[in-house]
């Protein structure tokens, strides 16, 4: 924990030495060096830049501000990560357009698939993975949208660890490199009041993606994701935030397109992918509270669970994670935040992570 809170200060430090904006363009811009800890990755380390602005005036209040953010980390389990991830909303937010491209060398670990796995079974495989997900949205009523999804994923090495492991003898669809190549749609209901840090409103997002042989997918896979949000600001800042996540697939799925539960931005406490299968659902519950100028903090608990099918969820053991966290505002007034939270499930499921923008 003490090193935690060394590696927050001395970012913040050089967060704080490194920004920069000019008024002239409505630009915001930062350029740090990545120090962080997750239970994925372990101590990891790289450079990270971001680009915020408005595409009208900064005093638009109809159009969020957009953010481009650039990365690229090395870890001390030699995984390396070099991504790409925009969000960029056009003026009156009449069009969105979201965008996420990476490329990643990465030393994994894997339980199996299912949501009964031990955590004796744990094993190590590898893999390198290109992936592109622009989505387009385009507004057709007062916080109403439609959109337009590709999504690409290239895994083109894969690679056991530990031979004669349960990667080995299980039987799943990926343990040779492969290609997914779909398109699909999306609609969505927005309401909140800020990108970053809402205090108040709604959101609701369906996303259909087919992936198909025709298109140059090695699979045909049908996914499905569903994401509701709500927040409420009560008592005078404290803000209520909940959210509701399905995951569900249909077909020959490979293993980097199962749901995987856990992670920074699912039940944190558990390893992203610790738990793993075709569909996922999840609840998570935060209580945000700022406590002093650029400084907030955090509670949380989330309850999930993997299946293949609705009737092996509901007869399952569901999961649970819960935790505490820190923020601080690196825009102070659009409240884009970097985070340190904790999460505990058990003995075997906790971690810290550190890194910017809140799980939902």
């Amino acid at each position: 924990m003490k090193k935690l809170i060394l590696i927050f200060i001395c970012s913040s430090l050089a967060l704080s030495a490194q920004f920069r904006q000019d008024t002239s363009k409505n630009l915001n811009y930062l350029i740090i060096p990545a120090l962080f800890r997750t239970p994925e990755t372990g101590f990891a380390y790289g450079l990270s830049g971001s680009l915020s602005f408005k595409t009208t005036h900064k005093n638009d209040s109809l159009t969020r501000t957009s953010i481009i953010q650039g990365l690229a980390i090395f870890t001390q389990r030699q995984q390396n990560v070099q991504a790409i991830d925009a969000s960029i909303f056009f003026p009156k937010e009449k069009y969105i357009l979201y965008l996420m491209i990476s490329h990643s060398y990465f030393p994994d670990k894997f339980w199996g698939i299912g949501p009964n796995t031990k955590d004796e079974y744990k094993c190590r495989y590898s893999f390198n993975q290109l992936h592109i997900l622009p989505h387009f949205k385009i507004k057709v009523a007062k916080n109403i949208f439609v959109g337009l999804i590709f999504e690409y994923q290239n895994l083109y090495f894969v690679n056991s660890r530990d031979p004669g492991s349960i990667f080995d003898t299980s039987d799943f669809v990926g343990k040779k490199p492969y290609i997914v190549s779909g398109g699909g749609f999306s609609f969505s209901y927005d309401s909140r009041n800020s990108s970053f840090w809402p205090t108040k409103g709604f959101f609701f997002q369906t996303m259909l993606t087919s992936f198909n042989k025709a298109i140059g997918s090695n699979f045909d896979v049908y996914k499905s994701v569903t994401d509701i949000r709500y927040f409420r600001k009560f008592f005078q800042n404290t803000v209520l935030a909940m959210q509701l996540y399905n995951y569900s697939t249909i077909g020959d799925c490979p293993i980097r397109e199962l749901a995987m539960l856990g992670g920074s931005n699912n039940m944190r406490g558990f390893y992203q992918g610790r738990f793993r299968d075709n569909s996922m659902v999840t609840f998570i519950t935060e209580i945000r509270q700022p406590i002093y100028d650029r400084i907030s903090a955090c509670a949380f608990g989330g309850i999930g669970n993997v299946y293949k099918n609705i009737n092996e969820f509901q007869n399952t053991h569901l999961k649970y994670s819960y935790g505490l966290g820190i923020r601080l505002a690196l825009l102070k007034k659009e409240r884009l935040n970097l985070r340190v939270d904790y999460g505990y499930s058990d003995k075997y499921n906790h971690g810290f992570y550190f890194t910017a923008g809140e799980c939902f």
